[in-house]
């Protein structure tokens, strides 16, 4: 579903990022808090004429408008370019689109504003789409005025990974004398930096040929939160008013990625990759390990010297309870000004529940939005067989964490955290002097944001 020159949580991040940036504007913030409709209905009688979507054609390909306007024959798609400055205009003019893209991590930005349909009644009446076949990941996109993970839903995941999970290139292992780790116990956090400095390869002119790591080594939202939650404890207050940086579980997660910034054994805010993103350095045989979700392995198809040598990991554990959530759920919201609903419930249906997504799912493009599908993933090949166990036995260990407050954007959380990274990085700041400042930023952001909305 996504478009392999960018990596998944990359394009989910910068997309959330936009979108938050542009949301949190005085046009946005004018919104009244609840705003969307409850109803099943609304809009053009039946969901016939035009339905105007606005995602990225490498997902709603034209074989997929095909697909749908041969089954909806009185429905005729205007697919727009994603772009989020559009998005936030539209939305502002009261002129949306009648579908939009969205990361379920932070869908309540958009909830707590009022801009989002509640999807439950279309739910409750759907021949396709069922309650009881919803995959946890569903989950996040519920909201209840307060929590993310309670309440009505706001949209649909399309697909989604466990995004902690790590691809082992076993050839670099073996060159380097490593042994491949387990498939069924996890690493832990800590033996990461370790372990892959003894990936790592200089040459003679002091060259980095193979990087032991490669991902996010940053601070980002859902990686903190997962750690934390990991030890048993939580970012924010019970109202997403405030964010805590400096508790111990906080403080050990930041260190921890300190710690493999400046072990030299990864890129990083400090040491950019020139392609944007590590994704293509595994590809090109340069990563020994790569953290991404099983959605990465589709995008090896083109590499089967690469393909074939990957071993998928479980997520690593961090000094606590085992969890492996996902860090994005892109997926389908529906505007609460949308002009078409119906319409954009029936292709919510078809692209959610119906062809395209049975299609998406024998592609091991991501997990499928419902258990239904899961039986569909490719398991065929030994080493589509190898993921698709680790896979398996990784799902009991999805966990809902949420990673953001309603009222402050990604864009900004991204801004702040990359910035306090790497100049803490290059000074070696401590990282309770991060957490102080992450803090007081981050804080006064939320109470100026919630003012606007409240």
């Amino acid at each position: 579903m996504n478009d392999r020159k960018l990596s998944r949580r990359r394009f989910l991040g910068g997309a959330a990022a936009l979108a938050g940036a542009a949301a949190g504007s005085s046009l946005l913030a004018a919104c009244s808090v609840g705003g969307g409709s409850s109803g099943g209905g609304g809009g053009t009688r039946g969901g016939s004429g035009t339905l105007t979507i606005m995602m990225p054609p490498s997902e709603v390909t034209d074989e997929v408008v095909a697909g749908f306007e041969a089954a909806h024959s009185d429905i005729k798609i205007n697919l727009i370019q994603f772009d989020r400055t559009r998005l936030t205009a539209m939305l502002a003019a009261g002129d949306p689109p009648d579908i939009a893209r969205e990361n379920a991590t932070y869908s309540s930005f958009f909830a707590v504003r009022g801009l989002a349909e509640n999807l439950d009644p279309y739910i409750q009446n759907s021949s396709v789409i069922k309650e009881s076949d919803l995959t946890p990941i569903q989950d996040l996109w519920r909201f209840d005025g307060t929590s993310q993970g309670q309440g009505p839903r706001y949209g649909l995941t399309m697909d989604y990974s466990q995004d902690a999970m790590i691809w082992a290139n076993q050839s670099i292992f073996e060159k380097a004398n490593v042994a491949v780790p387990s498939d069924t116990d996890p690493l832990a956090f800590e033996e990461l930096p370790e372990l892959a400095k003894r990936l790592t390869k200089i040459t003679n002119d002091e060259k980095t040929a193979v990087f032991g790591y490669g991902g996010e080594v940053n601070l980002t939202m859902p990686q903190l939160a997962h750690m934390v939650a990991a030890q048993g404890g939580r970012l924010y207050n019970d109202d997403y008013t405030a964010v805590d940086f400096s508790s111990p579980e906080a403080r050990k997660a930041i260190q921890f990625w300190l710690d493999l910034a400046r072990a030299g054994v990864s890129y990083g805010p400090t040491r950019p990759n020139p392609a944007g993103w590590d994704g293509s350095a595994y590809q090109a045989g340069r990563l020994a390990m790569f953290s991404a979700g099983y959605w990465f392995g589709a995008g090896l198809a083109k590499v089967p010297e690469i393909q074939q040598k990957s071993k998928l990991l479980p997520a690593p554990t961090f000094a606590g309870k085992r969890i492996s959530p996902s860090y994005a759920g892109a997926g389908l919201w529906i505007p609460a000004k949308a002009k078409n609903k119906e319409g954009a419930w029936r292709f919510i249906e078809y692209f959610i529940g119906g062809e395209a997504a049975k299609k998406r799912a024998e592609s091991g493009r991501g997990l499928p939005p419902l258990k239904s599908l899961e039986s569909s993933l490719p398991h065929d090949a030994p080493y589509q067989k190898q993921w698709y166990d680790t896979q398996q036995r990784e799902l009991p260990y999805f966990d809902v964490v949420v990673v953001g407050s309603p009222y402050i954007s990604s864009a900004s959380l991204i801004s702040i955290l990359t910035t306090e990274f790497k100049s803490a990085v290059s000074s070696n700041t401590s990282a309770g002097k991060i957490a102080d400042s992450l803090n007081r930023q981050i804080n006064d952001l939320i109470a100026q944001e919630k003012d606007k909305i409240s």
